[in-house]
């Protein structure tokens, strides 16, 4: 898991975000971008049950509305009226 996958992280540009918890500044990848103890899932397809496998593009298939459709497994999925956690 990544920072940028938690539900405490919060976006400063395309580079890096914050953790609302701690206020430590935290890259969205490469070293440092490990997330950390107080992860919590965020609302990202991935973490939805109506989100099915992954390819190794992290695509996959959202089955919580009348039509399937593919989405990206790091969609954000916040405003998503179907999401539920798996």
């Amino acid at each position: 898991m990544k920072h940028f996958e938690c539900a405490n992280f919060l976006h400063l540009d395309c580079e890096k975000g914050m953790c609302s918890k701690s206020k430590m500044i935290v890259p969205m990848d490469g070293a440092g971008s490990d997330a950390c103890p107080m992860f919590e899932e965020g609302f990202m397809c991935r973490f939805c049950k109506h989100f099915s496998p992954e390819d190794k593009y992290e695509t996959g298939i959202c089955n919580g509305f009348e039509k399937k459709d593919w989405v990206y497994a790091q969609c954000g999925a916040f405003s998503c009226e179907k999401f539920e956690r798996k």
